[in-house]
């Protein structure tokens, strides 16, 4: 279909996916803003706060982050759901002997079957519907995640980064002070991105590569002022597929979560990942829905939580993403949460899977590269014309990436 109509369509489908932006126009932010400042960018799909694209130069981001204090837009402080431990049941076990309906009813009326090899009706119905409930047994995997051992610290009285999986591509900062408010800016040539950060410790993505990376910790002062309270510079050897492969912030699974155990079964008995890609893509946009309350009411420092969107059968294009991203990745799957623009203003979550095969994902979406490939779980689930949103989404063209993680 051609693109213009297409335009027009995805217009309408913004609408019901996204927000109405000048309905929606609080401003917010993806906790990875290029400049830690006050913005007037107005995004009207996913946010936590506000993201702006980076526009300054290179000088201009240095000097903004050379001085000993910042300014930042933060109105509210990420609010994670608690993960639940809820167990689930495993699957039946394998039927050792199997019989057809027309077999079970020729061997109840054999009148040669003696009393003591009567055949119980109970039991072979039971046989019966065991069988047809036959599954592929699930086999949950051991989540990988950064070995933070501790042996390679950057650390001062007020806060500690813990750089020993560095080239694993993720690091963990904890914060000791008092501030009720912190940020943290990790930095690498051009790249800049910045977080809020759990006290308690949070697990950071180095996305940019192997090379020199600089990682502060910022300290709300007052209002929005912040003060430096940690300012390293360490190197890492980063492969390309590793920040992509284990838990982060915003695509955050363990051991024992519900996203992790679904995508196990999902992919039970499932060869090579674009057929695992397919099962977790179609699950989620068949069974999760668009939450157009959450959409009008979210709050700056919003944080996606796998487990709970799973549970809700609901959220923004920043769940979708952040699930379909922890469920690949529990299956060994490289994929990204991206965020940037689509259709040129219109401020948007979705991922980006790495395969070595091409092939596909529902009926109408074809992968047809190998390496990384655009997917959009939220526009594909809110459209009622799959094909034609499948085409959208495979042309890649109208999506503009600003931020990977």
């Amino acid at each position: 279909m051609k693109k213009n109509i297409w335009a027009a369509v995805l217009a309408a489908l913004l609408l019901c996916a996204c927000g109405n932006s000048s309905e929606n126009a609080e401003t917010t932010q993806a906790e990875a803003s290029s400049v830690i400042a006050e913005s007037t960018e107005t995004a009207s799909c996913v946010t936590s706060e506000t993201i702006t694209v980076q526009k300054e130069t290179s000088a201009e981001a240095a000097e903004t982050v050379s001085t000993a204090a910042v300014t930042s837009e933060t109105t509210a402080e990420s609010s994670q759901t608690e993960t639940s431990s809820e167990s689930i049941s495993e699957p039946e076990p394998p039927v050792s002997e199997i019989i057809t309906e027309t077999e079970y009813s020729e061997l109840l009326s054999t009148e040669s079957i003696s009393e003591t090899e009567t055949v119980s009706e109970t039991a072979v119905i039971t046989t019966l519907s065991a069988v047809s409930k036959e599954k592929a047994p699930v086999v949950v995997p051991k989540i990988k995640t950064g070995n933070f051992s501790g042996e390679k610290m950057l650390e001062n009285d007020l806060a500690a980064v813990d750089i020993s999986s560095a080239d694993a591509g993720v690091i963990k900062i904890t914060y000791k002070g008092k501030g009720s408010k912190v940020k943290v800016r990790i930095t690498k040539d051009e790249a800049i991105y910045d977080y809020s950060l759990d006290p308690e410790g949070t697990v950071f993505p180095l996305q940019s590569g192997s090379g020199t990376y600089n990682v502060k910790v910022l300290e709300n002062v007052s209002g929005k002022t912040y003060a430096i309270v940690l300012d390293k510079d360490f190197k890492a050897s980063v492969d390309e597929l590793s920040p992509y492969l284990l838990p982060t912030q915003y695509i955050n699974f363990a051991d024992g979560d519900k996203c992790v155990y679904k995508a196990a079964e999902l992919c039970a008995g499932k060869s090579g990942n674009i057929e695992k890609a397919s099962a977790m893509f179609q699950y989620i946009t068949e069974n999760i829905t668009y939450d157009k309350e959450l959409a009008a009411s979210v709050k700056s420092g919003y944080v996606p939580d796998p487990d709970s969107t799973l549970e809700r059968g609901k959220g923004i294009c920043f769940d979708y993403a952040s699930l379909f991203a922890s469920m690949c990745r529990s299956q060994g799957i490289p994929a990204k949460l991206v965020m940037g623009y689509v259709r040129g203003d219109v401020y948007h979550a979705w991922n980006e899977i790495y395969t070595s095969e091409t092939g596909w994902i529902t009926v109408d979406l074809f992968l047809d590269s190998k390496g990384w490939n655009l997917l959009d779980p939220t526009f594909y689930a809110s459209a009622s014309d799959k094909a034609g949103v499948s085409e959208y989404i495979g042309a890649g063209s109208d999506y503009s990436a600003v931020y990977y993680y």
